[in-house]
């Protein structure tokens, strides 16, 4: 009851926060959910080659999710700050991660054209998924540019503490990518068939009305946000920080992508069914699970970054304590009802035996790291608010490679565990990350690292 009474004032500044953000991820993961459930249709071929575009596609929601953090991290402290100074540093911050996003993008266009078959192929794929993977990822690869712009607009609407109209721009793109995917997957109507490459090109329409959407949305005089054109002007400072707090995050997301294509291919060593298996039950967590880990994650990074901003390290420190009971409470709950009913979820999606088989004991394992990798996440986050983006990155650097591939793959072949092994290697990988980042936490030496960087903006 009194962690109730202490902590209560936190999850109601947190659900206000949160709710628009959760609903936001459900939407989105419907999205990918959707995807996944279509492919079913197809067999276990089409299910693995979404699963394998989506492999590296990654890499640009890991490149997006970076700038991201950068711009949340700047603009929640400048939004707690309240100045006329703290004004002109969010417009910056804001039109420089969008410069950058066009600029990051257009090489993946090259990239998706010239060797999309080539990039699934080095995965070990079987001829048939490389097909059907390279049409998924030529398409995806062109919508880069919209997706990097789309998600870092979102994050610095969220760093004011705006998570309602991302949430709207969200689902409206979800909803036409779900539209367009079930048309042109099935060919419903007067739509043709086009099957995997249905749903590459409504993820691809999706993602281009969501960032028009929100360029749009600044250019509006009742924009909280002034867009400005690159700059000799434009403050360096401002440039180096985003950078510094955006590029560890950037490479750790590069990293978890690059530490995936060994990861998939170990997993596609007990065969295409195993591949798709763990595809399927990683979208059953995303849907389920990840919405409220994620929002948990960016609410605290929100807070925390307002509150150092507003000069209340310990406020910052009890939005933390307090997201932490939330996540015990409430995703020990979800990571419950998932274990005991996995069977069922994963038949939702394939009517395979082998597939079904296997997915059950990847969601399994999933269900038991949900609360430890939530935990994660909110230290994470509370450190991403302090700007301290460098100590999240080592622990993943270090854990997903010695531990989520190499133990997985140490205990798989070597000592013949066979999928046990990785799964013992995912949950260890979840453990040791989150005592990582705990280990930093608890020395308190991020806030100090917080106030040098407000006050250098501020000079």
């Amino acid at each position: 009851m009194s962690i109730f009474i202490t902590y209560f004032p936190v999850w109601k500044e947190a659900y206000i926060l949160a709710w628009p953000v959760m609903l936001n991820h459900i939407f989105t993961t419907a999205m990918r959910t959707t995807d996944m459930i279509l492919m079913g249709f197809f067999g276990p071929a089409a299910v693995t080659a979404v699963g394998l575009g989506d492999v590296w596609e990654r890499i640009i929601l890991r490149i997006g999710l970076g700038l991201g953090t950068g711009s949340i991290s700047l603009i929640s402290q400048e939004t707690g700050t309240n100045s006329i100074k703290a004004q002109k540093n969010k417009d910056e911050v804001l039109s420089q991660v969008i410069f950058a996003s066009i600029l990051i993008g257009i090489p993946f266009i090259i990239i998706g054209w010239a060797i999309p078959e080539q990039l699934i192929s080095v995965l070990g794929a079987a001829p048939e998924v490389v097909k059907l993977g390279g049409q998924y990822l030529l398409v995806i690869f062109s919508a880069a540019p919209f997706r990097i712009i789309a998600i870092i607009a979102a994050r610095a609407m969220q760093g004011t503490g705006d998570t309602k109209t991302p949430m709207v721009v969200e689902i409206i793109s979800n909803i036409i990518n779900i539209v367009l995917s079930v048309v042109l997957a099935l060919g419903l109507g007067p739509f043709p068939n086009y099957g995997v490459l249905g749903v590459g090109i409504g993820t691809f329409a999706a993602k281009v009305v969501s960032a028009i959407i929100y360029i749009v949305i600044f250019m509006s005089t009742k924009s909280d946000f002034n867009l400005q054109m690159p700059s000799k002007d434009w403050d360096l400072t401002i440039i180096r920080q985003l950078f510094k707090v955006s590029m560890p995050k950037i490479l750790q997301g590069m990293y978890q992508s690059l530490i995936t294509f060994p990861f998939n291919s170990l997993v596609l060593m007990f065969g295409t069914e195993a591949a798709a298996a763990y595809h399927i039950s990683r979208r059953i967590h995303q849907q389920i699970i990840a919405p409220l880990h994620r929002s948990y994650y960016t609410v605290t990074t929100i807070l925390g970054g307002q509150k150092l901003g507003a000069g209340k390290p310990e406020e910052s420190k009890k939005v933390t304590r307090g997201m932490l009971w939330l996540t015990l409470f409430t995703i020990g709950s979800f990571a419950v009802f998932v274990f005991f009913t996995s069977p069922f979820l994963v038949s939702i999606f394939t009517d395979d035996p082998a597939t079904i088989s296997f997915g059950i004991r990847f969601l399994k394992a999933l269900s038991i790291g949900a609360p430890i990798l939530t935990i994660y996440g909110v230290l994470a986050g509370m450190l991403n608010g302090a700007g301290n983006t460098k100590t999240a990155f080592y622990g993943n650097l270090f854990s997903q490679t010695i531990f989520k591939l190499g133990l997985s793959y140490l205990l798989s072949m070597v000592f013949n565990l066979g999928l046990l092994g990785i799964l013992i290697g995912l949950v260890v990988d979840f453990t040791v990350r989150a005592l990582w980042v705990a280990r930093k936490y608890i020395k308190g030496d991020w806030v100090d690292e917080a106030g040098k960087m407000i006050e250098e903006r501020r000079a």
